[in-house]
């Protein structure tokens, strides 16, 4: 028992899941006075090694991957089942009887559930298609009439809420992909193609003020897709487990999980855990030295008196720390996927304004525009998350890094000086457009030092349309910054 605990508790850890040794024998204890059974398990569990709501998706989703519903763990004896000793019997005729019964009663419910579906699809919910007119719902008028369909079966699934459904066409999907060696990104476009859930979701947006449709929907459209999300995540964690469980742990760490890939909870715990970080190191003091007759030895001092003199280094010159507060300025590329990237980056610099004497930000698609004012305040979430809206960076929707260094230089030209910290967040993909190296050099040339955080893994850059290498010699330094880990480690870096 106590290997297979163990086993478990270094998977917690591996999906970030901060476990002490004093925990695990609380848990112990807690098991010994509630009895080993599965659930006196799960629960012990969440009472003696959770400390953070965040972390119950976690452990419950590496609890049922780890052991099986239906089986107690190994080692655990459990309570033998209680088998009375005139167990009641039926005859065979009785019994086929009876199961006929239930039989039909399954198949009757099954059809009655199926029929609002396809009345709704007769009214014109479904079948407005290319080609469909208003959608009379007559065979061959859309593929999406068609319940055999991949996008009807996706919308049948989604309108009942059945987990089993969903569970269904997730498994089917998967039959034929490599699930374990693809990357998210290609993983989810393909799902969105074999489970029919690209058109189906679109469907049911313009099914959603039907009467009948918002009655099977219940509690609402978004909680049923966010479901099916969640089937299909856990659906292919199961695949993966079976040939490497640490890779689900991995993809379970939402510190390490990629920015991109974060769902609604799991986003709004990394800008809490952002905007903490923040506020911890804006109380650091920033620090830069200057002569003083006590303090460490300035050697570099020393040796020049020595040199100018011609004499060995008797008088010990010395410098002391003293309190500063730097400049910062960042820009953001709000670009397609590298936005949830820079809008925790927008986040982070707003949390640590206060420690900076000057902190002004920046968002760029194809033109740039200070937003210094949408990223502080309690609200500041919601107000990055309209950037997009309330200004004029994006013009033809594609990334145009040229262009935004000619407009930098040319309308925030006194930004940048010699005591900034110029801190960059993109992907340096430009659509094959000019890169306007030379007037990216000359901003930073002006900054006392240029950071480049680059969202995309570090075997992309420099492939396809990303010109990495172009900038990367006027950059004092080009890191990697894709998840909450990294991200923690550059503000550690850059901003003390």
């Amino acid at each position: 028992m106590l290997s297979s605990v163990l086993e478990f508790v270094g998977l917690l850890r591996r999906a970030g899941v901060r476990v002490a040794q004093s925990e695990v024998g609380d848990f112990l204890e807690a098991l010994r006075l509630t009895g080993m059974d599965r659930d006196n398990l799960l629960w012990a569990m969440q009472a003696a090694l959770i400390k953070e709501e965040a972390q119950r998706p976690v452990l419950e989703s590496l609890f049922d991957l780890f052991w099986e519903r239906g089986r107690l763990p190994r080692g655990f004896a459990g309570h033998p089942p209680v088998v009375p000793a005139d167990a009641p019997r039926l005859d065979p005729e009785v019994f086929q009887l009876r199961l006929q019964v239930i039989k039909d009663y399954i198949s009757s419910e099954r059809s009655r559930l199926s029929g609002p579906l396809s009345g709704s699809c007769r009214a014109g919910a479904v079948g407005a298609g290319p080609g469909s007119g208003r959608g009379t719902g007559r065979p061959g008028s859309g593929a999406s009439n068609n319940p055999g369909s991949a996008t009807g079966r996706f919308v049948s699934a989604v309108l009942e809420g059945s987990p089993e459904k969903m569970r269904r066409l997730a498994r089917e999907a998967m039959r034929t992909l490599p699930v374990e060696d693809m990357e998210d990104q290609d993983f989810l476009r393909q799902m969105k193609k074999n489970t029919g859930w690209a058109g189906g979701e679109e469907l049911l947006r313009k099914m959603a003020g039907d009467k009948t449709v918002q009655a099977m929907l219940g509690r609402g459209l978004e909680e049923r897709l966010e479901q099916f999300r969640r089937v299909v995540a856990a659906e292919r964690n199961r695949v993966t487990w079976e040939k490497d469980p640490g890779q689900v742990a991995d993809r379970l760490n939402a510190a390490r999980t990629s920015f991109s890939r974060l769902d609604y909870l799991q986003s709004r715990e990394i800008a809490k855990k952002l905007l903490l970080l923040g506020r911890r190191l804006a109380t650091r003091q920033g620090y830069r030295y200057v002569p003083s007759p006590r303090g460490k030895v300035d050697l570099r001092r020393t040796a020049a008196l020595a040199g100018r003199l011609g004499r060995v280094p008797a008088s010990l010159l010395r410098r002391q720390r003293k309190p500063d507060r730097p400049e910062v300025v960042v820009l953001c590329d709000l670009s397609g996927s590298v936005a949830p990237f820079s809008r925790f980056m927008l986040l982070l610099a707003g949390a640590m304004q206060y420690k900076f004497r000057l902190c002004r930000s920046f968002a760029f698609v194809d033109a740039v525009e200070e937003v210094t004012g949408l990223s502080r305040g309690w609200d500041a979430e919601n107000k990055i998350a309209g950037i997009l809206r309330q200004t004029r960076i994006w013009q033809t929707g594609f990334s145009d890094y040229g262009a935004v260094w000619r407009q930098f230089g040319e309308r925030y030209a006194g930004v940048v000086g010699p005591k900034t910290n110029l801190i960059i967040l993109g992907d340096a993909r430009n659509n094959y457009k000019p890169a306007g190296a030379d007037d990216f050099a000359g901003i930073a040339a002006s900054a006392r030092r240029v950071i480049w955080l680059n969202p995309a893994p570090a075997d992309q850059w420099n492939s396809e349309d990303s010109i990495m290498d172009t900038y990367r010699p006027y950059c004092d330094a080009v890191l990697e910054c894709r998840n909450l880990e990294q991200l923690a480690r550059v503000a550690r870096h850059v901003f003390n």
